[in-house]
């Protein structure tokens, strides 16, 4: 039987997911295949749901990141933008706790990111929240 990710697990697949569809251009099918292949122990169905569920969101999420971005959308790294979308999407399709959420995405940020990315992703969430 596969193993199921932890809740940090999913989150990193799916931001890495996020980006390598961002900077190949290659589709949802063609990028969630490769997951599978390359993650054969785990149970990759809960990454798929969301990433899926994310395209669907996308234009939703940016608008939001355009709207509290004091950066142009076009210079907004990929890294950054793959998990604000998932923070986004958490925020507005789970039950998590908004905090909850925010601390995730700065861990994250603060590994995959560059160096002041979590302070960015902090503020875009942060406001994006109190408009809510």
């Amino acid at each position: 039987m596969k193993d199921i990710p932890s809740p940090t697990k999913t989150r990193e697949l799916v931001i890495q997911i996020l980006y390598q569809k961002n900077i190949s251009g290659d589709s949802n099918t063609k990028v969630l295949k490769e997951l599978k292949q390359n993650q054969k122990s785990l149970n990759t169905d809960k990454v798929s749901q969301i990433v899926k569920e994310i395209k669907d969101l996308k234009k939703e999420f940016i608008e939001t990141i355009e709207k509290f971005s004091n950066i142009p959308f076009s210079r907004i790294g990929e890294i950054e933008l793959s998990i604000l979308y998932l923070a986004l999407y958490e925020i507005s399709q789970s039950q998590l706790d908004k905090p909850i959420v925010i601390n995730e995405a700065i861990k994250l940020a603060k590994k995959f990111g560059q160096n002041s990315s979590h302070k960015f992703i902090n503020a875009i969430l942060d406001k994006a929240i109190k408009d809510k």
